[in-house]
């Protein structure tokens, strides 16, 4: 495989549920010594993401590794702006008045102070409450550990799971049936809505 088809297809599997709509922003760990994805990464990534529509923010770079947060713009700041959202992250410091940008900003600056805040849950889509019982409520039974340890609504959480897991076995059926990967992209943009209309 060529770097850049190699590259591509390393950022469209870890980024699908993303670049699907079913999840507004990833983490993504770049290796910096595992088979020269980094240098990849920097080559043809970046453009990558660029051309199909998915921003990113570096999160931490060390010596072995760079850690990137991707996003779509809308779906993040529709949800982490969200009034109760906001409320929370105003407690740890980030900006009553700010855009999606400053936030990520803060988080940036949060994520290099504690190695990965706890807030970060929000940024990636999981639900307040299951954050904050992360948080706070040690003694709390966790109902199931998936995408995310949840404690409160299991039934809602099976559901999203189930939902994430029909992105990922998509994307590996149009990764492995040899699609160019623009295709694949723009066959995972197209698959969220098909998948509600059939009521997966």
């Amino acid at each position: 495989m060529e770097d850049r088809e190699c590259i591509e297809k390393f950022l469209i599997y870890n980024a699908s549920l993303v670049i699907s709509g079913v999840k507004p922003s990833a983490t993504i760990t770049i290796k910096k010594d595992n088979d020269n994805l980094y240098d990849k990464w920097i080559k043809y990534g970046i453009s990558f993401l660029k051309k199909i529509d998915i921003q990113y923010i570096n999160l931490r770079e060390c010596d072995n590794a760079l850690i990137i947060l991707i996003y779509n713009e809308k779906k993040l700041e529709n949800y982490v702006l969200k009034k109760e959202n906001k409320e929370f992250l105003l407690q740890l410091g980030y900006c009553n008045e700010g855009d999606i940008n400053d936030h990520l900003l803060k988080l940036k600056e949060r994520y290099k102070q504690f190695n990965c805040p706890h807030e970060l849950g929000v940024f990636l889509g999981f639900p307040l409450n299951d954050v904050k019982d992360f948080m706070n409520c040690k003694e709390k039974k966790c109902l199931t550990c998936g995408y995310w340890l949840v404690y409160n609504d299991l039934h809602e959480a099976k559901k999203t799971f189930h939902k994430y897991d029909k992105v990922k076995e998509h994307t590996v059926s149009y990764i492995l049936n040899g699609d160019s990967s623009y295709k694949v992209a723009y066959s995972i943009k197209n698959l969220f809505n098909e998948l509600e209309s059939i009521n997966i």
